[in-house]
């Protein structure tokens, strides 16, 4: 019978290893909530992030750490798809900056989808309009 105060040896415990980012990976979903993401899909250089409920400061630095993540390991042309989003505070939407700095860096792109009026506004007032011109010129 085993001893209830047996503590295994150290050679035998597992230590926690960080999540990974991608959703098939055990543990990451819970890390990307957090941080706003709803769906990371990924296609060689191109990455689609889909963001949902409210971005603010409380998840701006998950968001940036994943964003920034995903340029350190490859991505070149990001899109950000904002059609799930309910609320985007000035603090959350200045992830974006740090990002298309990231990218510009490795001679990237940022264009920001389904952006609501609301979301608009706030990308706007940053200066950050033409992400949203970028996605509008495709189109047409």
């Amino acid at each position: 019978m085993r001893d209830p105060d047996h503590t295994p040896p150290a050679a035998t415990v597992r230590h926690a290893r960080r999540a990974p980012l991608l959703p098939g990976a055990t543990g990451a979903t819970r890390h990307l909530r957090r941080a706003g993401i709803a769906r990371v899909l990924v296609a060689g250089c191109l990455v689609r992030v889909t963001l949902r409920g409210e971005i603010t400061a409380h998840q701006a630095d998950s968001l940036a750490a994943h964003l920034h993540r995903l340029v350190r390991d490859g991505c070149r042309h990001l899109i950000v798809d904002l059609s799930e989003v309910t609320y985007l505070a000035r603090d959350g939407a200045g992830v974006f900056f740090g990002t298309l700095r990231a990218l510009k860096d490795v001679e990237g792109s940022l264009v920001m989808r389904g952006v609501c009026p609301e979301s608009a506004a706030t990308l706007h007032c940053l200066g950050m309009g033409r992400l949203i011109a970028a996605q509008e010129a495709s189109v047409t």
